[in-house]
């Protein structure tokens, strides 16, 4: 840590350094002597100045607007960039989150912050062009990242093949995409793909003929999908363990989407 930041031998001790890491000992609530280096690491070189000019202030903002010690204490243990930036800039991404509606006793109005912090407003709006391209409302977007803040941070091009898989190829609305935002979050390749090959086999097999909600093709643990759409069918359908593995591919069985 000094070595990369060897302007921290220049500050005072008692009245800097000090006066720092007892700061961040009363907010931080868990195992602080363990995080308090962590957070000096994921700090920019002058945090101690910070902590004077920034970090005060934008601790008396979150809890002026009743966000409790425990969020607080998440906050700067894991994002301690996002609450030393500069107080005009941080009351106004506070304000941006509570009028999207997170509750800021929850801890997802850690990862909201966190979220807008990274981007700019044209980036903010970029992304939710991406999203009306789909079709999706204001009010559908803002409700995807309330529940899943990661939601806007992902790339445009994320974003889009993985919805066009979904939309596309699967056949789900873009709006039940929005409804469980996480699958966003999941790699195409490794999951989304090889468990919709799956459920695509068993379709195809006349094995299955009901509409498979989302979240039950793609978030429900491997454990409880395997049991569901792979073990059930091992007899009728042997090649579903290969498929879900992602050692075969639909077109070697003759399949497409």
């Amino acid at each position: 840590m000094l070595s990369r930041n060897p302007s921290l031998l220049t500050r005072s001790l008692q009245n800097s350094l000090i006066r720092c890491y007892d700061f961040l000992k009363s907010l931080v609530l868990v195992d602080a002597d363990e995080n308090i280096p962590k957070i000096f690491k994921r700090l920019s070189w002058d945090f101690p100045h910070h902590v004077q000019k920034n970090v005060v202030d934008n601790v008396s903002i979150l809890r002026g607007h009743g966000v409790p010690p425990s969020v607080i204490s998440v906050l700067i243990s894991y994002y301690p960039n996002v609450i030393s930036c500069e107080v005009n800039i941080f009351s106004e991404h506070v304000k941006e989150i509570i009028k999207i509606g997170f509750n800021p006793s929850k801890k997802t109005f850690v990862s909201a912050l966190k979220a807008v912090s990274t981007m700019t407003k044209k980036t903010w709006e970029t992304k939710m062009e991406v999203f009306r391209r789909w079709g999706l409302s204001e009010n559908e977007i803002k409700l995807a990242f309330r529940k899943n803040p990661i939601w806007m941070t992902l790339s445009e091009k994320n974003i889009t093949s993985t919805v066009d898989f979904l939309v596309n190829k699967m056949g789900w609305k873009p709006s039940a995409v929005a409804q469980v935002p996480i699958v966003l979050n999941f790699s195409l390749e490794k999951r989304i793909i090889p468990r919709c090959s799956v459920i695509r086999v068993l379709v195809l097999k006349g094995l299955i003929n009901k509409e498979i909600p989302l979240s039950t093709a793609l978030v429900s643990c491997d454990e409880r999908f395997l049991d569901a759409f792979v073990a059930k069918y091992q007899d009728e359908a042997p090649q579903l363990l290969d498929i879900f593995q992602g050692k075969m591919g639909l077109l070697e069985l003759g399949f497409t989407f």
